[in-house]
């Protein structure tokens, strides 16, 4: 136990989650509804569910895989593109990292080897489970589309980008950061 008034260096990991669960949760609920929707009004079931089977194959991709999938192996464009703003809105992106030091000055994500090494295995993670989605939302404005509802195949697009896409960038230029010499 803490004396009284002394601050530990660090959050929670409960309080670390709370933070990071809001950004997310906003995203989640901001992009996925729309494609809900229209999945739920507009799609016939046996097309979902085999789109849905198409898509979580990539859950089985290894992580060996990825660089082929790499953007760049040079930061600049990501930078070029905005990926480094679109952290500032993120799970474990800038805003959430300055509210944390507010109340924890020395707070620091990563503080040993191990942490890094345990946020390179996560970024891969969420690499992949972007890529799901990605595949998915791809697929659906492509039946969007392919039935004439263009408005539709156009917001999923469009979501597909801002919710799959630049996460995807993301943590590719997460590990270009972490790892400068692997370039």
């Amino acid at each position: 136990m803490l004396p009284i008034g002394k601050k530990t260096s660090a959050p929670s990991t409960i309080r670390l989650a709370w933070y990071n669960a809001v950004p997310n949760m906003f995203w989640s609920v901001l992009s996925l509804t729309p494609i809900s929707v229209f999945c739920y009004q507009h799609m016939e079931r046996p097309w979902l569910y085999g789109m849905l089977l198409v898509s979580l194959l990539a859950f089985g991709i290894p992580a060996s895989w990825f660089s082929y999938l790499r953007l760049s192996r040079g930061p600049a464009t990501y930078r070029r593109l905005g990926v480094h703003a679109v952290n500032r809105f993120t799970q474990h992106g800038d805003l959430i990292h300055r509210l944390i030091r507010q109340q924890y000055p020395q707070y620091k994500r990563v503080r040993t080897h191990s942490d890094k090494a345990a946020l390179v295995r996560a970024t891969y993670h969420q690499e992949r489970f972007h890529l799901v989605l990605f595949l998915f939302f791809l697929l659906t404005s492509l039946y969007a589309a392919a039935l004439g509802y263009g408005r539709w195949a156009l917001l999923i697009g469009l979501t597909n980008v801002v919710y799959n896409l630049y996460p995807m960038w993301l943590q590719q230029y997460v590990r270009l950061r972490l790892h400068p010499s692997s370039t």
